[in-house]
């Protein structure tokens, strides 16, 4: 009984590491300017979830110190019959109307998370320490 004892507190603090960890990340506020266009629904909506999780917080409207997304120009779509379809495109960011940079995208609709996963990544470094 005394090692359980003992070992109570150890199991714990382990227990709640990640817990501490995840609660010292900064959040990060971030606004995503919607696309355009239906056919880029998907796109739009696997972003807009991406850009939901913490540690980052989407924005309703550009906020003071809130990083801004834009996709810059067009997105190219390309269809495909067999692979379905690929979307190509360059996103830029800022704050407070500054730029911070861009970022070249490219994905399919079958695997969006190559898009969105570089973007949440993008976003946590542009972001950085002020």
């Amino acid at each position: 009984m005394i090692r359980l004892t003992r070992a109570l507190p150890t199991i714990a603090l382990l227990t709640l590491s990640p817990l501490a960890a995840q609660a010292q990340e900064q959040t990060i506020n971030v606004y995503f300017q919607p696309l355009q266009g239906g056919e880029l629904n998907l796109l739009n909506k696997a972003i807009l979830d991406a850009l939901s999780q913490p540690p980052l917080q989407l924005a309703a409207k550009p906020a003071a110190g809130a990083v801004v997304v834009a996709v810059q120009g067009k997105v190219e779509v390309t269809r495909k019959k067999v692979s379905g379809t690929y979307y190509d495109f360059t996103v830029g960011f800022s704050r407070d109307g500054s730029s911070l940079g861009q970022s070249a995208q490219s994905c399919s609709d079958k695997k969006l998370s190559d898009c969105t996963d570089q973007l949440v990544l993008d976003v946590k470094s542009v972001a950085g320490p002020r």
